[in-house]
């Protein structure tokens, strides 16, 4: 039998609603969730500096970030005022994005863009050969730049190799690609 609401013209059905604190009818998340994630120490300068700026976008999420320059890690958490269950699982992996070099600039859109999502893929284990690798990394990164610049915009992601990793961030389509 026909549907009406499969033949209405002004519904998108791929359109992503924004959830907001009304849409938790509990008004928080029932348990603590946490995760802590370890940086180089090369990045500690860097990660002070924008640490106040990380604090202020999680603050509207009522979520709790930590940095602890002793021990080199950052932490989030939530709160029981934290209204949107998934916002811990961005904030943590807006602190693995800083701790693996990607700018701030860039790592904050992890919060805001509902499509958005990253991934941080190891690429150091798959040549035995050093040198092979060094050389296969160079040949992906390209002459200045222009092979990873090119990889972005046919996969219309932000690429950042740095060592052994590779960070990717962009629609779930588009990573799965890269």
């Amino acid at each position: 039998m026909p549907k009406p609401w499969d033949n209405d013209p002004t519904l998108d059905k791929f359109k992503i609603d924004d959830f907001k604190a009304e849409d938790n009818p509990n008004g928080g998340v029932i348990e603590e969730s946490s995760f802590s994630v370890l940086f180089p120490q090369y990045r500690e300068k860097y990660i002070k500096e924008i640490w106040p700026l990380v604090k202020k976008a999680l603050k509207p999420f009522k979520v709790e970030a930590t940095l602890d320059t002793v021990e080199g890690s950052m932490s989030v958490k939530t709160t029981r005022q934290t209204w949107d269950p998934y916002m811990i699982i961005r904030s943590r992996d807006l602190i693995k994005l800083l701790a693996r070099s990607v700018p701030y600039q860039q790592a904050i859109k992890i919060l805001t863009d509902q499509k958005m999502f990253s991934e941080v893929i190891k690429i150091g284990g798959i040549v035995r050969n050093r040198e092979k690798f060094v050389k296969r990394r160079q040949r992906l990164v390209g002459p200045n730049g222009m092979t990873l610049k090119a990889l972005e915009l046919l996969n219309e992601c932000y690429i950042l190799v740095q060592g052994n990793t590779v960070s990717v961030m962009g629609e779930f389509k588009n990573l799965k690609t890269v």
